[in-house]
């Protein structure tokens, strides 16, 4: 009998903790629903110009088709909050308008700024008030909440981006990431290809530049923890890849200290709730 007892205490002594972390957990998940469904439904004051809204809600993120890579796998549901994005890739006279030292070949001022480090492109948005989007954001900026392979559909269409239609990366391009005044190769000024538009309205988020995201990849080393600084990230492609790289789940890695001469980014910005809606005080 005592040792009867005993086992019924500690069970008891054990199932009020959890008890206790099981409903902390659920009202937390409840309060989280109620938050979300309130973004979902906000109405948000216009983009500022040159700029799109896009809207709360979930989207599908990542991929699991059989060209994705470990990096863009598993495809999952993920949440946002409303931002704003840029329409098209921050230019060379945007840029200079900020950093009136920058520098670039004549007749490019329209053309997408590159030859930018991640800091260099953090710092502009700064100064605008702005800041990179997450490569969550990016993503869905790009794809809408369907999943789309690419901005415009599940199919990639040569007319509708500034790609190139072949299967193997760009080729080494060292000479040209280190001369930033030579003049662009391949570059198009934003909105060439209006057909291959995002749901959002966005332009070339697959082909002309790669983009900046504010995202660090570190990878993955035993025991759950993760190797040096890590690598920033990058999105859509540019003008010298292939369709593949140009794919909305497709990231790519570029060292923090490293750029090219088809490296820019886009900036982004939070959604600013109309008035009567409510403060908006969680991102999550």
């Amino acid at each position: 009998m005592g040792c009867e007892l005993k086992r019924r205490f500690h069970f008891r002594w054990l199932a009020l903790p959890l008890l206790l972390l099981a409903l902390a957990w659920a009202g937390r998940e409840a309060a989280t629903g109620l938050r979300r469904q309130a973004l979902s439904g906000a109405r948000y004051q216009p983009p500022p110009s040159g700029m799109v809204l896009v809207p709360a809600g979930y989207f599908w993120m990542g991929s699991d088709d059989a060209a994705a890579e470990p990096d863009e796998q598993p495809r999952r549901q993920v949440f946002l909050p409303a931002f704003y994005m840029d329409a098209v890739e921050v230019t060379n006279r945007r840029y200079q308008t900020l950093v009136p030292e920058h520098r670039f070949p004549p007749g490019e001022e329209d053309l997408p700024v590159t030859h930018v480090l991640k800091r260099e492109a953090e710092e502009f948005c700064r100064r605008a008030g702005r800041r990179l989007p997450t490569t969550a954001e990016w993503e869905k900026a790009a794809r809408g909440t369907e999943g789309r392979v690419y901005p415009w559909g599940n199919e990639f269409n040569p007319d509708f981006a500034n790609i190139r239609r072949r299967t193997t990366p760009g080729t080494n391009n060292m000479a040209d990431c280190k001369s930033p005044l030579a003049p662009a190769h391949g570059k198009l000024a934003g909105g060439s290809f209006p057909k291959g538009a995002s749901p959002y309205g966005c332009q070339d988020m697959a082909g002309n530049v790669w983009e900046w995201v504010s995202d660090v990849w570190k990878d993955s080393v035993p025991f759950g923890q993760s190797a040096g600084e890590g690598r920033g990230i990058l999105r859509g492609g540019a003008y010298n890849y292939s369709p593949l790289q140009a794919r909305t789940s497709h990231q790519g890695f570029e060292d923090l200290d490293a750029t090219c001469h088809d490296v820019g980014f886009r900036s982004a910005l939070n959604a600013v709730p109309r008035r009567g809606e409510g403060r908006v005080i969680s991102h999550q």
